[in-house]
This record gives structure tokens, sequence and C-alpha cells, in this order.
């Protein structure tokens, strides 16, 4: 009789036979299904897809002004007007530009060569001239009245603009937000949840910039295009590759001028983009607002820089041109932007009219969504930034207030 002793399996291996096991019917399973999805699958669901939100036509259901503060009903047709870009080439202000797409524009822009001079007492009083030698002429034709230029009906800033009229002349408030374009969710917000009355300011890189745009200005916004300038550190920062140069020719620094508006139509005037170095060199500087002078367009400073020849050379090109009276959130903080709001206030009821510019920030648009409908209840009017702009042409020019951006 043979002894057999029984002996239990080893543990060893029957975790190697269990694991061949499990990773053979792993493999034979995903095997299966990889090949059933090539035999049966559809190529085209698994190749690269880029989805649009926006559109190029205005849909039937394309946002509306959104009346949130009194007297939007009475702008409601400046909406309605532009839910669609003009398809006659007579209908573009001519900015000397050919757009992308290769539309031609062929309205000439009028240029407008009336000596400035300054309103005393019911007086005009021209350069070179005192208001005690104005005042002592006895030949009324020896003083004639010059009027202040005026925006040229076929420019941009005077197409483009919102329409807005304060009869009161209440003090007022504009509000640019800018950056716009590179972030969607936060672009829609700011073009949807904003009043019509803050303007919107996008960077030259914005996919489907023209699309942007329209959608912008079919919801009552208008709209200004960045221009990225030279910073100090352009080394390490590069805002575009037609950034403007301190260094650069006035030729070169036109040209590119030139293509970065031609980018899209239907803005009402620019916004420096950083710019810190090359808003310090005039000779830089006064060829580029020449020529936005030129086109009839408005130029914007952000509040950002320390030292700037914009003002000067606004004023040496007769350009319509307004220097933000403070970035509202430079710490975007709820308290830090409220208090920047209240500087804002106290500015333009002391100036007569005060611009504050803007990231679109979370909590820049909610504190904003607050405020502004407080305006009313305090005096002060919502302008569009075109509006503040314009007042640089005339002899009742807003004094600017540069506001601490740190607080």
């Amino acid at each position: 009789m043979s002894a057999r002793s029984a002996r239990d399996p080893s543990p060893f291996r029957s975790g190697l036979v269990h694991s061949a096991l499990g990773a053979f019917t792993l493999t034979f399973v995903l095997g299966s299904a990889g090949s059933a999805m090539h035999v049966f699958g559809n190529a085209d669901a698994g190749s690269p897809t880029v989805r649009m939100a926006l559109f190029d036509e205005a849909p039937e259901d394309a946002p509306q002004l959104n009346p949130r503060l009194p007297g939007y009903q009475q702008a409601l047709g400046f909406a309605q007007a532009t839910q669609s870009e003009p398809t006659s080439q007579a209908d573009e202000p001519d900015l000397g530009v050919e757009y992308r797409d290769a539309r031609q524009v062929s309205v000439a822009a009028t240029t407008n060569n009336t000596p400035k001079g300054i309103r005393i007492n019911g007086r005009t009083v021209m350069p070179g001239q005192t208001y005690s030698q104005v005042s002592q002429i006895q030949v009324a034709s020896a003083a004639p009245v010059e009027t202040a230029p005026t925006v040229s009906e076929n420019s941009p800033l005077a197409r483009y603009a919102r329409p807005f009229e304060n009869p009161e002349g209440k003090p007022t408030v504009s509000i640019i937000v800018g950056g716009l374009g590179t972030n969607p969710s936060r672009t829609l917000a700011a073009i949807n949840e904003l009043p019509p009355e803050v303007t919107l300011s996008f960077v030259p890189t914005t996919d489907n910039l023209r699309g942007w745009v329209r959608r912008a200005r079919r919801a009552g916004h208008e709209v200004l295009i960045e221009l990225p300038m030279e910073p100090y550190d352009y080394g390490r920062q590069r805002p575009h590759p037609q950034v403007m140069k301190a260094d650069y020719s006035a030729a070169e620094n036109t040209e590119r001028l030139a293509s970065l508006l031609a980018l899209t139509p239907g803005y009402v005037g620019v916004m420096n983009y950083m710019g810190d170095k090359f808003a310090t060199k005039s000779e830089a500087v006064d060829p580029v607002l020449a020529a936005l002078s030129d086109k009839g367009l408005a130029m914007f400073e952000d509040g950002r820089l320390r030292r700037s020849e914009f003002d000067t050379s606004a004023r040496k090109a007769n350009l319509a041109f307004g220097k933000a009276t403070a970035w509202i959130d430079a710490r975007p903080g709820a308290d830090e932007i409220s208090q920047q709001l209240l500087l804002l206030e106290t500015a333009a009821l002391e100036q007569g009219g005060a611009l504050g510019t803007g990231m679109p920030f979370p909590v820049t648009f909610d504190i904003l969504k607050e405020w502004l409908p407080t305006l009313e209840g305090k005096g002060i009017a919502l302008a569009p930034a075109s509006h503040y702009a314009k007042q640089s042409l005339t002899a009742g020019q807003i004094r600017q207030a540069q506001l601490d951006p740190q607080g």
C-alpha cells in the first residue's frame, strides 16, 4: 500500500497561474474590442475636432440689447442696426488698410484742419493770443469765432460709437473691460452680462476676432482693439509678432499698425497693450498717433503706464484721446475694486468725467454689476468710452486725473 501524503498546492505557483490567466483574458477582451472598433467604428469620430461657440452670421436668436438700466430702451435701435456687417464697400470707413478677407474699403476719411482755440467768457482765444488782447479788439470781425474740431461722419469713431446723450450735463463715468477674446467664457460674460455702455477691448491674437466683434456690437457694446507695444522686459515678454517698438522707424511702426488694424472692422478706436517702454519715446509715439488721427480712430491709455507721451502726442495730432483715471482691478479683490470705483466716482464729480479700465475677472464683473446701477442715484451718467475721448476734441475738455492703481 502506497503511502501518499496529502500536499497543499504551492501559493506561489497558484498566484502565477491566476495572474497569467487574468492577463490573457484582459488582453483578449481589449484586443477583441479594439479590432471591432477598427472594423466597425467611424474613423471621423476619432479625428481632431474644433467646435466653435461663435457664429459668423447673425442667428435668429442673436442676443439683443438687454435693458438693465434706465435709458436703454431709447438706444435699442443701435443694437438692431448693427446686427449684420455692412455688405457695401461704401458703408465701411476708410482706414487705409486691406482687411484680411480682402474686402476693400473706399470711403475717404476726411480730416479737419480747423485752427484750434479755447473759449474764455464767450471769446475765442487763438494760439499766441492772450484774453486781454482779444477783449480789447473793438471790431467784431477782428475776432472770428472758431468752432471746435468735430468728428468726421465717415470715421470709425462716428460710425461705430454707441449713441449717448447727456442733456442735463451730468458727470460721466466710462468703463473699459480689456483683455477679451482669449477666454471664451469670460468674454461671453462681458458681452452678455455687462451693460451696453461698457466698452469692450479685444486682444489682437483672439481666434475669430471678427466674430467676437460682431457679437459684442450686436449686444450694443462699442469695441476697441488693443495695440501691442514694447515693454521694458521685451526679451522675456513678446506681446505679439507685430509689436511696435521704440527703436523702430516710423515707417516700420505704422506698417505694423496697419497690419493690426486690418484684423477686423467695427471698432471705434484702440488701446495700448503693455508699452511702458514704447510710450516714453515721443519720436516713436508721434507717427503712430498721427496715423490713428488720420484714420478717424480714438486712442485710450489703460492707466498702467507710469510715464507716457500719449497725452501730449494726441493733442499735437488732434486725436480723440482718453487716459484712464484708474485701473480698477490692479488688485483683483472685492474690497480693492470697490475702493477704486469709489475714487472713480469722486473723480467724475470733481472733474466732470472719469474713465476706468479693468480685466475680465469674475470678481470684477460681480462688483460692476452691483455698482453700475447705483450711479444714476448719485447724479452720475454711465457713458461709453468714446464719449470720454471725444471731450479731448472740445474746448471744454475733461480734466484727466490719475489715481494710484495700487490704491
